[in-house]
């Protein structure tokens, strides 16, 4: 007698502890009824689901109740397992604006819908939170083609997610701690060195040329005729970095025909990819020329005062009474060339320190610096500017940059700082000139806020600057 009702219920077999769950439901008292009624196109779902090792959910009937196996246990949190038999609408209220239209679509068009990396903001441990998925929805058919319900299989991506964003607010970081490094920085990428990063001092090396997306030889054809493109080509072949020191190098300035002599320090470092192969070339150089003329100037003064001791040893028998006026006067000129060249030497000893110098943050005296995000709220601010206002950092983070003290004690100037924000933040460089009343006085302002791009064009963050053109002092009367 018993033999047949085990029969109907084989679909109902295995499934771990969601097998167990749902065959000791008391299904009798639930809208779905007892699993002997349920229909084939439930129990074939039903059974390919609670014997699947991905997560995997059935939304069954018009009210799409929730059955599910033991790896999709872990999507509801806390809500499982209460949420076996629940009405979707009831059990996913937090998200139920997103995915309700979605189950919607599948159940009136029959069409599956697979959707990647979808933001749902699920409520877990009591708190809201956004969560990152992929997953997919498909129709379920009974046997005359009717749809009764929704077959969902998904996994949860959030720590990818996260961790992408972190490395890409990282990068963009690093970007802009580059784009500030006074030394020429650029970024090539594949065999024909195209330039995908440069930083300021890059771009004024090379003559303000605009060279992001070309390659060496034809943004620079100056340079590949010099030999330095066959260097990169060695470089990124090899495997093995090259460092040039004191190399002269003709660059030629903006569109004009010859080139400017120079003379350069710089590094090729191979880059290499996560399988460990060279897939682009980091450039780092130095504009040695000045420097290399203050050597040739050292030089030529050292041999002077080389002959000037000569003259005075050839003098010292014949002018004995002045003997110990000239030893002191070579004692002199041997400190005054211990000097220079002590100042020399820690002058070269800066310059080989450039590269450790670019994971820093270079603050300035000279104009005021900050970083807002793309809303216009304080991210941060450079000693001279919140040295004008007489506030610290923690004072202005966080709060919108129109209405911090550098502007809310001028008139009007708030409304104006607003409108330059929103120019920014759709991708203008504002630039303007403007009176501000400060803590310590009136003064002149050249004003600048320009938006920071990621790689896709989207604004991610602004930079304002503001240099000081001098106090303004009221009119006599």
């Amino acid at each position: 007698m018993n033999q047949p009702a085990r029969v109907e219920l084989e679909f109902l077999q295995g499934g771990g502890a969601m097998g167990e769950r749902i065959r000791a439901y008391d299904w009798a008292r639930h809208p779905l009824g007892p699993p002997e009624q349920w229909p084939g196109a439930l129990r074939m779902a039903l059974s390919l689901c609670l014997n699947s090792s991905f997560p995997t959910a059935i939304y069954w009937g018009e009210e799409l109740h929730i059955l599910y196996n033991d790896a999709w246990s872990v999507i509801p949190a806390e809500k499982h397992p209460a949420i076996l038999g629940m009405p979707a609408r009831e059990g996913w209220s937090d998200i139920w604006d997103i995915v309700g239209p979605q189950f919607q679509r599948v159940l009136h068009t029959g069409e599956g819908l697979a959707l990647y990396e979808q933001m749902l903001p699920m409520v877990r441990g009591g708190r809201p939170g956004e969560t990152w998925w992929n997953y997919s929805f498909t129709a379920i058919r009974h046997a005359d083609h009717r749809i009764g319900g929704v077959f969902n299989q998904g996994h949860e991506i959030t720590h990818v997610m996260l961790a992408r964003r972190e490395r890409e607010d990282e990068l963009r970081r690093w970007r802009e701690y580059f784009r500030q490094a006074p030394a020429a920085v650029a970024l090539l990428r594949g065999p024909r060195h195209v330039f995908e990063f440069t930083n300021d001092a890059y771009l004024r090396l090379v003559g303000g040329r605009d060279v992001t997306g070309l390659e060496v030889a034809k943004a620079l054809p100056e340079v590949s005729e010099q030999g330095f493109v066959r260097l990169l080509d060695s470089v990124y072949v090899s495997g093995a970095p090259y460092v040039g020191t004191g190399v002269p190098v003709k660059l030629r300035q903006g569109s004009g025909e010859g080139g400017e002599d120079r003379l350069v320090d710089f590094v090729y470092e191979p880059v290499r990819d996560q399988a460990g192969r060279v897939d682009g070339v980091f450039v780092l150089a130095t504009d040695v020329t000045d420097r290399a003329r203050a050597e040739h100037a050292l030089r030529l003064a050292n041999w002077q005062l080389g002959e000037e001791r000569a003259r005075l040893a050839a003098m010292i028998e014949a002018e004995k009474r002045s003997q110990q006026a000239l030893r002191r006067f070579n004692e002199t000129l041997e400190a005054h060339v211990k000097q220079r060249t002590a100042e020399l030497s820690q002058a070269l000893d800066k310059e080989a320190a450039v590269a450790t110098r670019l994971r820093a943050t270079f603050d300035t005296d000279l104009i005021f610096q900050g970083y807002l995000d793309p809303d216009g709220m304080v991210l941060d601010a450079n000693p001279a500017s919140l040295a004008a206002i007489g506030c610290a950092l923690g004072d202005v983070v966080g709060r919108e940059f129109s209405e911090t003290l550098w502007f809310s004690a001028t008139p009007g100037l708030a409304e104006i700082v607003r409108d330059a924000v929103r120019q920014a933040r759709a991708g203008q460089t504002v630039r303007l000139e403007r009176e501000a009343n400060l803590p310590g006085g009136r003064q002149l302002f050249r004003f600048i806020i320009r938006p920071v791009f990621d790689a896709r064009g989207q604004v991610v963050g602004l930079v304002p600057e503001a240099l000081p053109l001098g106090s303004l002092r009221p009119e006599a009367d």
